[in-house]
């Protein structure tokens, strides 16, 4: 019988076989930079970037909308999304944007549409004539694979591309805040309030910094959990080192991000109640074996093919951990199934397949910030989560 640390290598082992064979389907970029790891911090320093990570703060209150009727208000999809902010204009949207044919607005027009750093802003299903989704929905219209989204009867025509308002005139989008790498993200964590910085390689490498510092929370929380669960100790271990992990993340980002005039803003991230175990399996199957799993094959993408050595020497080293990261949430997975009954193993299928529809599509970024970070374009992102497709029925198999 296999010991619990022979599982996490078997995982790491079977993602790196599914990485390599993905990359491969990806156009070749330029020559992957020689590997070079970051160094650890002191423990001054590690216990400096924990305290600033916030784990421990309550919820910024967000603020109440503008007394303007047509002012944006935030919106949460169902089911909820960790990668996105919605908001939903109630009077349309304003003159002169400029959409392309699948409902993604240019780069500048989203940063006067979106809060917060993000990486592109999109009209979602329900107001997008491409989503073949009827834009009566009305306000409880969600994203992609939303259940409150009926199917709907917009054919494909000249007019594809078009932002569509509802009845009422109100119109929903999804600006996406979660760069490549963005580690696991915990429940609890706080919107950022503030109005967005102009989308540059330092605000994507700030927000990475925010979000890799909210992992570190994540993770402790898992420790706790997986614990209070009865998990095996190796995967509670195993959590551990992954949260100091996250906080080399986090300084390595906040230096990217000062080196192309970025600020790292500290995450916040409330206390929760104590959780089930079909809930945790589930965010763990989401968070976990999808976005975590996805954003460490970006982050391999980005040490392979980005142009800057710097970049190159940091992605290299995170890639390495996040793959890990990414394998103990499949060892997670492999537990948690043998504790959970048919329909709840069924629903942490269902979830997973959900989340990798997302990072495949609705998470799409513009292609100029995709360049600029060393990103795989849209059309090799759908690729590259298309060729992951087989992991969760693998597990299942084995």
């Amino acid at each position: 019988m296999r010991s619990n640390s022979d599982l996490l290598a078997r995982e790491q082992g079977r993602l790196g076989v599914a990485f390599r064979r993905a990359l491969l389907l990806t156009a070749a970029g330029a020559s992957a930079a020689a590997a070079c790891s970051t160094s650890n911090p002191d423990d001054a320093t590690r216990a400096a970037v924990a305290q600033e990570a916030g784990v421990d703060a309550a919820v910024d209150v967000i603020t109440k909308p503008d007394a303007d009727p047509c002012a944006a208000t935030r919106y949460e999809p169902t089911p909820k999304d960790t990668c996105g902010d919605y908001l939903r204009y109630p009077c349309g949207l304003p003159t002169g944007l400029t959409v392309r044919g699948d409902c993604y607005f240019a780069v500048n027009d989203c940063n006067s549409l979106c809060p917060d750093i993000h990486y592109n802003c999109h009209a979602i299903v329900g107001f997008c004539s491409t989503n073949h989704a009827v834009a009566d929905a009305g306000p409880d219209a969600g994203d992609a694979g939303d259940a409150d989204v009926p199917d709907g009867d917009i054919d494909a025509g000249p007019d594809d591309g078009v932002v569509r308002p509802d009845p009422s005139g109100a119109v929903i989008i999804d600006c996406s805040v979660c760069p490549g790498s963005a580690g696991r993200l915990p429940a609890g964590l706080a919107k950022v309030a503030s109005r967005a910085a102009p989308a540059s390689l330092g605000a994507y490498f700030a927000n990475a910094a925010r979000l890799e510092a909210a992992s570190v929370a994540a993770f402790r929380r898992l420790c706790e959990e997986l614990a209070w669960h009865g998990a095996p100790k190796e995967l509670c271990e195993a959590a551990r080192a992954a949260e100091r992990d996250e906080v080399r993340h986090t300084l390595a980002m906040a230096r990217l991000a000062r080196r192309y005039g970025g600020r790292y803003v500290r995450p916040k991230v409330a206390a929760i109640a104590p959780r089930s175990l079909a809930v945790i399996a589930e965010e763990n199957a989401v968070e976990g074996c999808a976005r975590e799993t996805f954003g460490a094959l970006l982050a391999t993408h980005q040490g392979e093919h980005a142009a800057d050595p710097q970049i190159a020497r940091a992605m290299q080293a995170i890639a390495r951990d996040e793959t890990r990261h990414a394998a103990l949430s499949w060892a997670i997975a492999r537990w948690s199934l043998t504790q959970l009954d048919v329909a709840q193993r069924a629903a942490l299928g269902e979830a997973w397949r959900a989340a990798m529809a997302a990072v495949a599509g609705a998470d799409g970024r513009a292609d100029a910030m995709a360049r600029a970070a060393s990103l795989p374009l849209r059309e090799e992102r759908v690729q590259l989560a298309q060729a992951l497709g087989h992991l969760w029925d693998d597990l299942l198999a084995a």
